[in-house]
């Protein structure tokens, strides 16, 4: 259950989710690129955006990457805007930089005797 929030918290939140869905529904498509930011915008996945794309315009007409790439380029338009920064959130633990991995002397250890004990 997530935790209550003041009245004022809740009413900013409902605006700002009405302002996307206005945005969402009434996103007029003119190109490729722009059917794919709103059906991303529906689904949230890319895996469902090239699914669906795909099936509308022909097998392999684009593939994750292509997506994926677009919604990482400059917005064109506050809808991609919005996209990117969901998508760049999302994706956010994938694009961490891997902590440097803890040297445990004890393996040193055995390695180094393992190796003089083979010689």
């Amino acid at each position: 259950m997530k935790m209550l929030k003041t009245v004022d918290a809740a009413k900013k939140e409902i605006k700002e989710l009405q302002d996307f869905v206005f945005l969402v529904e009434n996103y007029e498509v003119k190109s490729v690129e722009q059917k794919i930011l709103k059906e991303y915008a529906y689904s949230g996945s890319i895996v469902k955006v090239v699914a669906n794309i795909n099936n509308e315009f022909g097998l392999d007409t684009i593939d994750h990457t292509f997506v994926s790439d677009l919604l990482k380029s400059k917005p064109q338009d506050e809808l991609h805007k919005r996209m990117k920064a969901h998508y760049l959130d999302k994706t956010r633990h994938t694009r961490k930089k891997p902590s440097k991995a803890p040297e445990y002397k004890a393996f040193q250890y055995i390695e180094q005797n393992y190796i003089d004990f083979k010689r």
